[in-house]
């Protein structure tokens, strides 16, 4: 299934509930395509036209774990200056923005 906040096209015509059971069923993706001719004709049908689409949105949605990692947590903080971000966010209208530094 695709996801429209994140960008994933998916399959036109296969929803969460589909897609849930077809994965429940056949536990990947390659999987489902491995055995496509055992599925319904227009389950079949709709991964055959958006093949491509699928297998995009797999890649799109995929955490990469493996990646190497060149500098320590402590390297990674966030330091920012809480005057300057509350007077960002009062200028945006935000209401109460202290409530995001607590």
């Amino acid at each position: 299934m695709g996801d429209s906040a994140d960008n994933y096209p998916g399959v036109k015509g296969i929803g969460e509930k589909t897609a849930l059971k077809l994965l429940k069923d056949y536990d990947s993706i390659d999987q489902i395509v491995e055995k496509i001719d055992h599925l319904p004709k227009g389950i079949k049908t709709k991964i055959e036209q958006n093949l491509d689409l699928m297998y995009l949105s797999k890649n799109l949605a995929e955490i990469k774990c493996d990646l190497p990692i060149s500098c320590s947590l402590d390297d990674a903080l966030w330091h920012y200056d809480q005057n300057k971000a509350e007077t960002k966010l009062i200028e945006l209208e935000i209401r109460n923005p202290a409530r995001f530094f607590s």
